[in-house]
């Protein structure tokens, strides 16, 4: 015969895996890229993660340390993301082909992605914090694309007007190509004209 099976503790219905920093950043980007940082309320969040808003005092002060530690997050991770397009010192045109095609398709897939880059850039026009951060993410982008662009000129000018037209490119391509899935045909075709544009091929 079977033992009774016992009954769970309190302790045991109540335990659940504690919540880290980035838990609620994760949280808060959703937020934002669902409304922009005016939908950003600790309690929505706190609802959303199943937890009492002590929860989110454990790791942020107040609401401003949430909106400063999500810009940093931010800041810090499109920088890191540098890296997977580095231009690696091959033939310019191969590697600029390479480099349209990883950032437009994976643009195409990643909603949220863009979503929350353009809440940062609309927060950044009336706050000054963000506005330092955009400029430091746009400064490291363009330095990247001067890399590239050094191969082919030694004017810099011309250097920085190429790595220029290419970035704005590149977002403006982002915002259109965003959410269309299997427009592989599409993509393929913008990637051609802004490697045709900024090498100045016919």
């Amino acid at each position: 015969m079977t033992s009774p099976r016992k009954a769970p503790t309190s302790a045991a219905k109540s335990a659940r895996p504690q919540l880290s920093r980035d838990n609620w950043l994760d949280a808060a980007a959703g937020e934002v890229a669902a409304g922009g940082f005016g939908n950003l309320r600790v309690l929505t969040l706190a609802k959303k993660l199943g937890v009492t808003r002590g929860s989110f005092y454990w790791h942020f002060r107040d609401h401003e340390d949430l909106v400063v530690s999500f810009l940093d997050r931010w800041r810090d991770r499109r920088l890191h993301e540098l890296q997977y397009w580095k231009p690696k010192g091959g033939d310019v045109e191969t590697e600029l082909r390479e480099i349209l095609e990883l950032l437009l398709t994976d643009a195409s897939r990643n909603i949220r992605r863009l979503q929350v880059e353009l809440a940062v850039r609309d927060f950044a026009r009336r706050d000054d914090y963000a506005a330092e951060l955009v400029a430091q993410v746009d400064a490291s982008r363009i330095a990247q694309n001067c890399s590239l662009f050094e191969r082919l000129s030694s004017d810099p000018e011309r250097i920085r007007d190429l790595s220029l037209l290419l970035y704005v490119a590149t977002i403006g391509s982002q915002v259109v190509l965003t959410g269309k899935p299997g427009d592989a045909e599409s993509i393929r075709r913008i990637e051609d004209l802004m490697a045709r544009v900024v090498l100045g091929r016919p």
